[in-house]
């Protein structure tokens, strides 16, 4: 297979990160003229990703001459050509980012957080200095969990949180808590970057596909699965809620089987849903549920605090294997006393609002410019976009990405075949932007995209 490597946090899509790694590879001369590619569905298994994705790259490949497609036979690099110009043009700088993980700087409380950190200093604990709990700083742990009574309506012991840098960091250790020799299970479409990572822990996948917008637990039955990793308070990248009744059912899974629910509830601060229904850890038969969560979202990507919730059995075991932490005990003094002070809790309430104005302007510019139509979901920092378009979701991205924007597909998303195989479906981050710049950027989609603005008439 060929040596491809993609990276989640790259501001190309998965299509176009593909796309570049094969030209490369004919560039060195790895791929020669008259060379067999791998078909879809072979290259699509080997990397993880949709077969809409490859085919999104091979009429790329096609289209801009360097493969050439023989019937019955396959895709083929093309006889007689030179590559050296493929990616001679610049790299286009991001001027416009709807990405999933931005985030706006204007929003983040410096001023609150650097004289919290002059306090932290001040005090010259030693603590600071040290690997400290394993865990996590008792005095952070415990504001959690008030923090998630408060916000979430979980009540949980403190000295069953454990602290990570981040949710990559988190998902890594869970494969080790509860064994590489379980399957584990992921929604299809879901969350690419811990689908990666379970794969690179060593991890054992099985994508599910989802049902009205939830995880299919029929299927999960029938896989034997050990765990299962899930977004049921906004599925990632969906946008549904998970209905009651498959909570239920799901719950019932994890009880019949022994395995363990794996709950993401990466958005569940920003929740305005007034029914929506509680994180699954708050139930009363939660045992066998493992929460997670993280203050990327919350406070800012670049602060790599994230937290997770273990049954006893494996908080034991964790502190069996595991010596120290990996959030440093600065970030950890800091975030407790943001805590403690009131100020997170004020911080989500103002963010809440402020992203109801932007979701409610987004949906108003959307209809304006005739982009397409906004997805019913549940409130959450993006939404997604059925663009008014016959071009495939790849070449919507490279059109948006030459022109300074940067956005995702839904189709990167999914790795089963069929799903959202025609689509031309877009997420849209509202986090990253204020309101003009966030028209400012869908502008510029409803130029590049060729698209007319609501009201005009069709001709011509």
């Amino acid at each position: 297979m060929l040596p491809i490597k993609t990276e989640p946090d790259s501001s190309l899509s998965l299509s176009e990160q593909i796309y570049r790694a094969i030209c490369r590879e004919i560039e060195v001369g790895n791929l020669v003229p008259g060379e067999r590619l791998p078909s879809r569905r072979e290259l699509a298994d080997d990397l993880h990703v949709s077969t809409t994705t490859i085919e999104t790259v091979y009429d790329h490949l096609i289209e801009e001459g360097v493969c050439e497609s023989r019937p019955r036979s396959g895709l083929y690099v093309s006889s007689g050509q030179t590559f050296s110009d493929v990616h001679a043009k610049e790299k286009v700088e991001v001027h416009w980012d709807f990405s999933i993980g931005a985030m706006d700087p204007a929003q983040f409380p410096y001023s609150t957080w650097a004289k919290l950190m002059r306090t932290v200093l001040s005090e010259q604990s030693d603590e600071l200095l040290t690997t400290g709990n394993p865990q996590g700083s008792a005095a952070l742990r415990s504001e959690i969990a008030r923090g998630l009574y408060r916000l979430r309506g979980i009540e949980t012991d403190p000295e069953r949180i454990v602290l990570a840098a981040g949710t990559d960091m988190l998902v890594a250790i869970l494969i080790t808590l509860i064994g590489r020799e379980r399957l584990f299970a992921v929604e299809d479409p879901g969350y690419a970057r811990a689908r990666r990572i379970l794969i690179a822990g060593g991890a054992r996948i099985t994508p599910i596909p989802l049902l009205q917008g939830a995880i299919d637990v029929r299927e999960l039955y029938q896989t034997g699965a050990g765990a299962v990793y899930v977004t049921p308070g906004r599925q990632f990248p969906t946008g549904q809620e998970m209905p009651e009744d498959r909570r239920k059912r799901l719950m019932c899974w994890a009880r019949e089987t022994g395995a363990y629910i794996l709950e993401d509830d990466y958005e569940g601060e920003f929740s305005l849903m007034p029914e929506a229904l509680p994180p699954l850890a708050s139930l009363p038969d939660a045992g066998r549920v493992i929460y997670m969560n993280t203050f990327a979202r919350t406070l800012a990507p670049g602060l790599r605090i994230s937290y997770m919730i273990l049954p006893e059995t494996l908080r034991v075991r964790y502190s069996e294997l595991y010596s120290a932490c990996s959030v440093p005990g600065f970030e950890q003094a800091t975030l407790q006393k943001f805590m403690e002070g009131g100020y997170f809790e004020r911080h989500v309430r103002r963010m809440r609002m402020l992203y109801k104005e932007r979701r409610g302007f987004l949906s108003a510019e959307v209809e304006r410019l005739g982009l397409g139509r906004l997805r019913e979901s549940s409130a959450g920092l993006f939404e997604l976009l059925d663009v008014d378009s016959s071009l495939s979701s790849g070449r919507l991205l490279e059109l948006a990405a030459g022109a300074g924007v940067r956005l995702s597909a839904l189709s990167d998303y999914s790795i089963l075949p069929g799903k959202e195989k025609a689509s031309g479906t877009v997420l849209l981050g509202l986090a990253g932007m204020d309101k003009d710049r966030i028209r400012e950027g869908l502008e510029v989609l409803q130029k590049v995209w060729r698209l007319r603005k609501s009201g005009e008439k069709n001709g011509g």
